[in-house]
């Protein structure tokens, strides 16, 4: 099994099973903060660019692209902590790995302990491996905040690029004039 999720919700043996739930609430504990740490940065980074000198010559669509950066941002915050307190709570309390395994998957509706015998005529029946799958809607709500983050760095460099490359067909493609420089950036490769 590659999904470690599977995994974890499908092994037989107790104590393994709280050994690897509890690997995972840390991996997700840790995931949480750094999204969280992240989007405060980016935060900082969307709110300064509201304060540039050039903003109010800027087309509505860059201030659009990031207030919404900005609000999504927020949004990973405070999702990234209400998630990591309340896995933090339910870890803590008497059967916190069971409870978490119970949070995270349900029973899979295609998997049969019963097989019919093949006859020439039947189809062969597929029988997947897990007895538990990962319910889809834990699966969106963990990776939200992750998600969030991604599409609001998408939209301040979106609103970024509206702005450099309107500003650049205002002054005719003259890139020289000073009021806009754009240089180019070689990093040295290893070879």
């Amino acid at each position: 099994m590659s999904d470690p999720i599977s995994h974890l919700l499908n092994v037989t043996d107790t104590h393994e099973a709280d050994k690897l739930t509890e690997k995972w609430a840390d991996g997700k504990l840790k995931e949480l903060n750094y999204v969280g740490v992240s989007s405060a940065l980016v935060t900082g980074t969307i709110a300064s660019a509201f304060s540039w000198y050039s903003i109010d010559d800027d087309p509505w669509t860059t201030e659009a692209f990031w207030t919404a950066a900005l609000v999504l941002t927020l949004t990973a915050i405070s999702l990234a902590t209400q998630q990591t307190i309340g896995l933090s709570r339910l870890c803590s309390c008497e059967n916190g790995w069971l409870k978490v395994r119970n949070l995270l998957g349900e029973e899979n509706p295609s998997y049969r302990r019963i097989e019919r015998k093949p006859s020439f005529l039947s189809r062969p029946q597929r029988h997947p491996e897990n007895k538990i799958r990962m319910k889809k809607s834990q699966l969106w709500m963990w990776q939200t905040p992750v998600m969030l983050l991604n599409f609001a760095i998408l939209l301040f460099v979106i609103g970024l690029m509206i702005s450099v490359f309107v500003r650049a067909a205002r002054y005719g493609g003259d890139w020289t004039n000073g009021r806009i420089q754009v240089r180019r950036v070689y990093a040295p490769s290893s070879s």
